[in-house]
């Protein structure tokens, strides 16, 4: 499948996206199950997402006995591993938006709250919230790769998407390795931790949060683009200059910088 489209186009895909999305995390219990068929619906139905899901969702699990089995309180057992939570994040909800009629049948006494509004908001917390963060820094990779003005083609072909600028191709999806995600993850939550006691925009926060994850999918790609890890280490360092002073703040952004200057 071959698509046309600008980077207008793709911000209007980007922000509908999210808007299904917070509506499902914000989700009232009685409105639950309408709005995960919601959100289910406008996955399927947009091929770059889609692709996306179905190149990492490479893990089967038996959705019906996961929930019939899940004790009291007890979490499901979701692996810290991207095609881990993917597939089976995706498995659940797909199946719950098929076959439940209550949202609440998937989140029962999840969390620690009595309400049943307070079990919907601990699922979507703990779970539901992991699946969307994904799509998000796909896409917001996706968008960094775009020309400011060009039309480009996305070819959707075998859970793949390539897209293309004229003759050439400047993104691929490829297999990813962890190795280093997993080396940075305590780096960046500390990042994360003091980028809030930062006098900065909250939008700007959570973009600069974005384009770091960006970059570290890039690093432990095959081949990582550079332009995009220098997007992340101009993000980092800035914050870094608006943080002066603030204890840990530089020792953290010359490490992540370092880790990522690696990869140039």
């Amino acid at each position: 499948m071959e698509l046309l489209m600008d980077k207008k186009e793709f911000q209007m895909l980007s922000t509908e996206f999210r808007r299904i999305a917070s509506r499902l995390l914000k989700t009232d219990r009685d409105d639950g199950i309408n709005n995960l068929k919601r959100f289910i619906y406008f996955i399927e139905n947009n091929p770059i997402i889609k692709s996306f899901i179905d190149e990492h969702n490479t893990f089967t699990f038996d959705i019906e006995k996961e929930i019939k089995e899940r004790e009291m309180h007890e979490a499901y057992i979701i692996q810290p591993e991207k095609n881990y939570e993917i597939s089976f994040i995706y498995q659940l909800l797909k199946f719950s938006s098929e076959n439940h009629n209550d949202y609440i049948t998937i989140c029962y006494f999840y969390g620690s709250g009595k309400r049943f509004q307070d079990m919907v908001d601990a699922f979507n917390d703990r779970v539901v919230s992991l699946l969307i963060g994904h799509i998000e820094v796909y896409l917001k990779g996706v968008w960094l790769d775009m020309g400011d003005n060009e039309k480009i083609h996305i070819n959707v072909n075998g859970g793949q998407v390539a897209i293309a600028q004229g003759q050439g191709t400047v993104n691929a999806t490829q297999n990813i390795h962890y190795g280093h995600a997993h080396e940075l993850k305590e780096l960046t939550e500390t990042f994360y931790r003091l980028l809030e006691k930062i006098e900065l925009d909250k939008d700007e926060k959570e973009d600069t949060k974005e384009i770091v994850e960006v970059a570290i999918t890039e690093i432990v790609a095959e081949k990582p683009k550079r332009s995009l890890i220098k997007h992340a280490i101009e993000k980092i360092e800035y914050a870094g200059k608006l943080g002066t002073g603030l204890n840990g703040l530089n020792i953290v952004v010359q490490k992540l910088i370092e880790h990522f200057k690696h990869f140039l």
